[in-house]
This record gives structure tokens, C-alpha cells and sequence, in this order.
């Protein structure tokens, strides 16, 4: 009978895993693996929780327009026949009619604007930084409309001083 060379324990050796130095590379591994899983499920929290609030902004802002559009485009209908007529009422200045409407409906339009203005996201987050930035820029071009309309209501009347010398002029004060 041959004897063998090598034990069954030495075999076992051999395939065996080479001391500390491979534990260790087996450690870092798995705690790579790990942070990378739970930064990926703490973007995608974060990223959920930016969708929303983008979502709420886009939310109010359709309403503010809506209202907008609606309690603006009814009076702006209204005028529009007599503003073709050419009886007179073309020298008839539309944002004067509009102001109050404007004025009513401009405080929706600010929450709004604050409302997508407070709105953060990540800068990775591709897709909701441009709906977070159009919603922006929508939001801020409606205020400004609507405060420019507003603004021009009749108390550009009052504030005339050449009208205001005439009306005490002729005591209607």
C-alpha cells in the first residue's frame, strides 16, 4: 500500500480561504454593500417626499390659475363684443374693469408662488428640478400679471394729483 503525501487536512488547507486579510476584504464588502442599499433607500424616501411637495405646488398653482383665468377670461369675454362695437367704449381701458377681480384672486396666486418658491430638491433629481423650476417660473409670471393688473385699477384715480386738485376744485370730495 502507498502512503499518502499529503493529509486530508491539509487538502482542506489548501482551498481554504488565506487568513485575516481575506476576512477583511469580505467585511468591506459587505458593509460597501450595505451603505450602498441604504443610500439608495434613503434617496428614494427623500426623493418621494420632493415629488410630493413638487406635486402640491403644481396642485396650487392650477388652482390659482384656473380661478385666475376664469374670473379674468369671463370679465375679459364680457368686454370683448363691446370693445369691436367702435361705440365709444374702446377708449374703455380692460385692466380698469379687471383690478378687483385681479386684486381678488392675486392672494391665491402668492400662496402659490411661496408655496413652489419653499419647494427643495436635490440636485440629482433631474426630472423634478425642471418641474419644480417651471412651476417657478409660472407661478412668478402669474403675481406679477396679476399685481400689474391690480395695480391698475381705479386708484390710479385717487392717486392723480392733477385729478385730485380738479375734483376739490369742484367739490365732489
Amino acid at each position: 500500500m502507498v502512503e499518502p503525501t499529503t493529509s486530508t487536512a491539509e487538502l482542506l488547507e489548501v482551498g481554504a480561504p488565506h487568513g485575516p486579510r481575506v476576512r477583511l476584504v469580505w467585511t468591506a464588502l459587505l458593509l460597501l454593500t450595505a451603505l450602498v442599499v441604504t443610500g439608495a433607500a434613503w434617496d428614494a424616501r427623500a426623493r418621494s417626499h420632493e415629488a410630493a411637495a413638487v406635486a402640491a405646488c403644481e396642485h396650487d398653482l392650477r388652482v390659482a390659475s384656473w380661478s385666475s383665468e376664469r374670473r379674468m377670461g369671463l370679465l375679459a369675454s364680457y368686454v370683448q363684443p363691446a370693445l369691436r362695437t367702435g361705440h365709444g367704449v374702446q377708449h374703455l381701458h380692460l385692466a380698469d374693469l379687471m383690478a378687483r377681480r385681479a386684486g381678488e384672486v392675486l392672494p391665491a396666486a402668492q400662496a402659490a408662488d411661496r408655496t413652489c418658491r419653499a419647494v427643495s430638491v436635490r440636485p440629482w433629481h433631474f426630472a423634478l428640478l425642471e418641474r419644480r423650476d417651471a412651476a417657478r417660473a409660472y407661478a412668478g409670471a402669474v403675481v406679477t400679471l396679476l399685481q400689474t393688473v391690480a395695480a391698475q385699477g381705479s386708484t390710479s384715480f385717487h392717486d392723480d394729483a392733477v385729478l385730485l386738485r380738479l375734483r376739490t376744485a369742484a367739490g365732489a370730495d
